[in-house]
């Protein structure tokens, strides 16, 4: 590109300098100051949009380099600096300085961004392993790799990766004892198809669309069909489905599968959000709410981009203008939450029942009043109503509660989930904000200039249909939107997908920001080994189980988590070694459930609400009674965690302390505190206490000591750990005057150890 320019410039009259001026707008300044992205105005791919200058005013003012507001920017000595985050090299300053001196001759700039993650994938000139690309890396630092972690290990380490929860003694044994060389790959497509793989996965995937069974804000009334998006995720992900497809249903299964409820329901993603649509007279503010959460998500979740950061002005930082906001958030403008009907005929029966239900509930609802008003006058409390009825009274109360239950006996969750649907083939207008003007500009749908931009094409009139149900005609805008992002040309979609596999099982992304791939997000560690997973996950069909198997089978995962010369990469970007990390909160419960011995494996199906004491209810903002209502079937209460009524304004503390995270907005990467209450939790909660004691009842009748240890931390005691433990219990037994009891302390012991909370 140098030489280009560089000739360009002398055949215009100009010097060559030691640095190209244009070359160093083009490296610097256009991504976010070009024809297709003008942030502030400015466009600074030509010498007419550099004259004109944007909001600020004329970028150069040719022969006056003091005049230009460009230098001024660039020195920073003013209130005006670029580009962001960085300052130029001072021979790249001077030849900004001496070329607009000498009249700003211009030979013309390309106008796209040079950022890398804006750029399609490249392929490595050779077909390399992932342990090739950083092994160099390695090599280069003086690092060596460390060796294999044990057979025990691994198996623990890939067990928590793939479905969330342990692997028995018996299965460490097993593994430890099979000497052939496919003893991995079997117990990694064992576990692949474990029926929790997809609620371990599905989790992570609900942490990045805020998942959540209630609305949030004031009221954080519930969504009732939420959790039916909560399993079309867990069995998507459980089936293998191909990425591009799952994003497609996601982002407009109506429009590409209208007749298929399962793929409709995929739409759920827009209704699992925070939301006030319980609140009529809000909603317009809720629509503008609604719609930038929709912007906002999608483009943390799908792109890894802070369009967000867009709304109010253009990006600070990155090439996306303001109008990209409201040409994406356009996108999102004809759609309306509807149900999907995911029976026709058992949906028709219900909503028939519903009817029938409703003017009855009316009518009863009358009668017990009428019954009821003399002792509602002398009495508040209703057992003491109750005994206020005059035996006739009485009677008829009875007889109304008998047509209740007659009413309500098989009555059970509605055949519906949420999801969207266009009106119709035709939109409300979206509107860029202007200063001093009621509605401002009118833009059309499309997508981000930097990646090629582009408008969607005109709605069809009408839809044909495959089944005796006409389809109405939508807007196609979705359907457009899911195409671009699901395109295998789309630079980011794979990267930032891959990206996040990558996280699951190392702890850390090849890009630290895993929803930032912008310029205020971390590099790659290791570009071209994202680049080379990019295209091998388009190419493997954007199959996700198909890149676990790619990553668990590296050198990589498997080494060690402790190296000798650990100081020269602290952070362990380099990957010399395994990153030890802690269990995340529904892990660390659910494993739980494991060792004892209780946890309920059923899987999907409406969500738990589990009995918690006074204090853990403490954080309430609703009355309790109609916040959280207990599920009746204690059965439930030992279902993994995912499963777990989840709240917007209240997360059980259990999960809380051990930083399950808020759903009010995407999150791509959880935190992992270290904090006295959690310790306190651990060591003295009612659920850690009922579980300990279950686990010393299950050991009643044997080796206490040898069995706690092989159920809690996967291996027999040492003779040393024996024989204190065998100690312990003597000791305990005498101070509670019960063996169970001690048992059960020395369990919660076992539980609180690092060996139990953390993953090597």
């Amino acid at each position: 590109m140098a030489p280009r320019i560089s000739g360009l410039l002398a055949a215009a009259g100009f010097v060559c300098l030691a640095q190209d001026p244009l070359a160093v707008l083009e490296k610097n300044c256009l991504a976010c100051h070009s024809s297709s992205v003008k942030l502030s105005g400015l466009d600074l791919s030509t010498r007419e949009g550099a004259l004109k200058g944007g909001a600020k005013g004329a970028a150069i003012v040719p022969g006056s380099p003091g005049a230009s507001l460009l230098l001024q920017a660039v020195e920073q000595t003013g209130a005006l600096k670029m580009p962001p985050g960085k300052k130029l090299e001072g021979p790249e300053i001077e030849a900004l300085r001496t070329w607009i001196g000498t009249g700003a001759a211009w030979a013309k700039v390309s106008g796209g961004s040079t950022w890398w993650s804006f750029q399609k994938p490249v392929r490595p000139a050779s077909v390399r392993t992932i342990d090739d690309f950083l092994n160099e890396r390695i090599r280069l630092k003086g690092l060596k790799p460390a060796p294999q972690a044990s057979k025990e290990a691994l198996i623990r380490r890939v067990s928590y990766d793939l479905t969330g929860l342990p692997p028995t003694y018996e299965e460490v044994r097993a593994f430890a004892a099979d000497t052939s060389p496919a003893a991995w790959t079997k117990l990694v497509d064992r576990l692949l198809d474990s029926p929790h793989y997809g609620e371990k996965w599905g989790r992570f995937w609900l942490d990045l669309v805020r998942y959540s069974d209630t609305a949030g804000f004031e009221l954080d009334s519930y969504i009732p069909d939420a959790w039916r998006y909560r399993d079309y995720v867990i069995a998507s992900f459980q089936s293998g489905k191909p990425y591009d497809r799952f994003v497609r249903e996601q982002l407009a299964g109506d429009e590409f599968w209208p007749e298929d409820p399962l793929s409709v329901s995929g739409t759920g993603y827009y209704c699992v959000g925070p939301n006030r649509d319980l609140y009529p007279d809000q909603a317009d503010i809720n629509r503008v709410e609604s719609l930038t959460d929709y912007v906002d998500t999608t483009a943390a979740v799908f792109q890894g981009l802070t369009l967000g950061c867009a709304r109010c002005h253009d990006h600070k930082y990155d090439p996306l203008p303001q109008r990209d906001y409201y040409r994406f958030q356009a996108l999102f403008a004809p759609m309306v939450k509807t149900k999907v009907a995911l029976n026709r005929l058992t949906s028709l029966g219900f909503d028939t029942g519903e009817n029938n239900r409703e003017i009855k509930l009316r009518d009863i609802g009358e009668e017990i009043g009428a019954i009821q008003a003399r002792c509602r006058k002398l009495h508040r409390k209703e057992d003491d109503i109750r005994s206020c009825l005059s035996a006739d009274e009485a009677e008829r109360m009875r007889g109304i509660e008998r047509r209740l239950v007659s009413m309500f006996a098989n009555y059970r969750s509605k055949p519906f989930s949420c999801g969207v649907m266009d009106a119709g083939n035709y939109s409300p207008k979206t509107y860029l904000p202007v200063k001093g003007e009621r509605l401002g500009t009118p833009v059309e749908p499309g997508w981000l200039a930097v990646l090629g931009g582009g408008e969607v094409p005109a709605a069809p009139d009408f839809r044909d249909a495959t089944g005796p149900i006409p389809l109405l005609p939508t807007t196609g805008r979705r359907y457009a939107l899911a195409e671009w992002i699901a395109s295998p040309g789309n630079p980011l979609t794979a990267r930032v997908m891959v990206n996040r596999i990558w996280q699951g099982h190392f702890g850390r992304g090849l890009v630290a920001t895993p929803s930032d791939f912008g310029r205020r997000g971390s590099p790659p560690s290791h570009p071209e080994l994202l680049d080379w997973l990019a295209l091998e996950f388009v190419e493997r069909k954007w199959s996700i189980k198909a890149m676990h198997r790619l990553i668990l089978h590296s050198d990589a995962y498997r080494r060690e988590a402790s190296a000798p010369d650990m100081e020269k990469d602290p952070r362990n970007e380099l990957l010399s070694r395994f990153s030890r990390r802690r269990l995340q909160s529904e892990e660390m419960r659910d494993a739980v459930l494991a060792v004892a011995g209780t946890l309920n494996r059923k899987v999907g199906g409406k969500p738990v609400i589990p009995p918690l004491s006074q204090e853990e209810l403490r954080g309430m903002t609703q009355p309790v009674a109609n916040a959280w209502p207990v599920t009746f079937d204690k059965a439930d209460y030992t279902r993994r965690s995912i499963y777990m009524l989840q709240k917007r304004t209240f997360r059980m503390p259990v999960m809380e302390v051990f930083d399950a995270p808020e759903s009010m907005l995407t999150c791509s990467r959880r935190d992992s505190s270290t904090t006295a209450t959690q310790s306190l939790t651990w060591l003295n909660g009612g659920f850690i206490l009922d579980q300990a004691r279950a686990v010393a009842s299950a050991l009643e009748n044997g080796d206490a000591v040898t069995g706690a240890f092989q159920r809690v931390l996967l291996r027999v005691p040492s003779a040393v750990e024996k024989q204190r433990a065998e100690e312990f219990l003597r000791t305990q037994t005498e101070n509670t005057g019960s063996r169970p009891a001690a048992v059960a302390e020395l369990v919660r012991g076992l539980l609180n150890l690092n060996e139990f909370l953390y993953v090597d």
